[in-house]
């Protein structure tokens, strides 16, 4: 995900270069950890609940994630930075679909973050192999 140009555009009142880092690794953070995670972040209502629960989480890996809400115009900036990301990075609704946990979306979301074994996929591509030369053959 290229977020310097949204961060660039959306935090433009904040003069802290560390309050306009909180943001952008909050967000990239998230993103990093997945769709679940990522989905979270963009839909939800509380944004101090899930950033304690976030850091909470990952509080054994020195992760520093909080980001000043109470300063009126750093909330504003990391709302108006949460709305560029879902326009730009949940086009289809997918991620929306996921948070609100659309069957769908999630038997989508397990496919594509399940975790082969290394040795079922080589036995499964000999086999698929194995198979396509018969079937050529044939033809």
């Amino acid at each position: 995900m290229k977020i310097e140009p949204i961060i660039y555009e959306t935090t433009r009142g904040i003069y802290s270069v560390e309050d306009k880092l909180s943001i952008a690794s909050l967000i990239l953070f998230s993103w990093k950890l997945g769709s679940n995670t990522f989905c979270k972040l963009l839909y939800t209502k509380d944004y101090s609940k899930f950033i304690a629960d976030l850091s909470n989480e990952y509080k054994d890996f020195d992760i520093k994630l909080d980001i000043r809400l109470e300063d009126k115009q750093i909330k504003n900036s990391l709302i108006k930075t949460i709305e560029k990301v879902r326009e730009k990075e949940d086009k289809d609704g997918y991620l929306k679909a996921l948070y609100e946990g659309d069957k769908f979306a999630i038997v989508i979301d397990e496919i594509v973050n399940y975790n082969f074994d290394v040795m079922q996929l080589k036995k499964f591509t000999k086999s698929i192999n194995k198979q396509l030369t018969l079937f050529a053959n044939v033809l």
